[in-house]
């Protein structure tokens, strides 16, 4: 077994995508979907295949029951607690031996940009996407608090290692699309790799 956390909506063949978002949530419901096709709602097209499960909560495998645990751009919307107990879970369901791979938004490469003169003082802090989106009035704004997933935790990778590695993973920094997942071309987004920290290791 794969599991693809917070796969938002790619859905890949051959993993167990799981998400929780309100979107994943809504096109569960059929009509919803429909209403969604016929008015346009929303742009994205969330599939109903999509397993729910919130991933601050306790995963629902069995222990040492789960080949590989992949993850991007995820584990920065926990807040630091959370984050331990989700990468705790993935211990706890990987195989000895599973594969973990980890990626996120490198906090080392915004911190430099700012230190270089490439980010402006006054934008640091939305550049690390850490608020809610200010646009809107109204019902819009009051909706950002439901469609909008800010940042509660920054990440750089020898700090990933460290977590990783405290848990009992045999973890390293590794390249984008460099991973003994073999079919990690399918799971990964080439668009989701520049600028992030990505972490893979091993269950002990």
């Amino acid at each position: 077994m794969k599991l693809n956390l917070g796969c938002g909506p790619q859905v890949v063949d051959g993993w167990c995508n799981v998400d929780y978002s309100l979107g994943a949530r809504l096109f569960k419901i059929p009509l919803f979907r429909t209403i969604n096709q016929k008015f346009k709602l929303f742009n994205l097209n969330w599939h109903p295949e999509i397993y729910l499960h919130d991933l601050t909560k306790p995963f629902p495998w069995p222990d040492a029951s789960v080949d590989v645990v992949y993850s991007s751009h995820t584990l920065e919307h926990l807040s630091k607690q959370q984050g331990r107990r989700f990468l705790a879970e993935a211990y706890r369901v990987l195989k000895p031996n599973g594969i973990i791979r980890i990626v996120v938004p490198d906090l080392q490469h915004d911190v430099n940009e700012y230190l270089q003169g490439h980010t402006k003082a006054d934008d640091f802090i939305e550049n690390l996407g850490v608020l809610y989106g200010s646009d809107g009035q109204g019902l819009k704004k009051l909706a950002n608090t439901y469609f909008q997933y800010p940042h509660k935790c920054m990440y750089d990778n020898p700090r990933l290692v460290e977590i990783l590695t405290e848990l009992g993973f045999n973890a390293q920094v590794r390249p984008a699309f460099d991973s003994d997942i073999p079919d990690i071309s399918a799971v990964e987004l080439a668009d989701r790799t520049p600028h992030s920290a990505i972490v893979e290791g091993r269950k002990n």
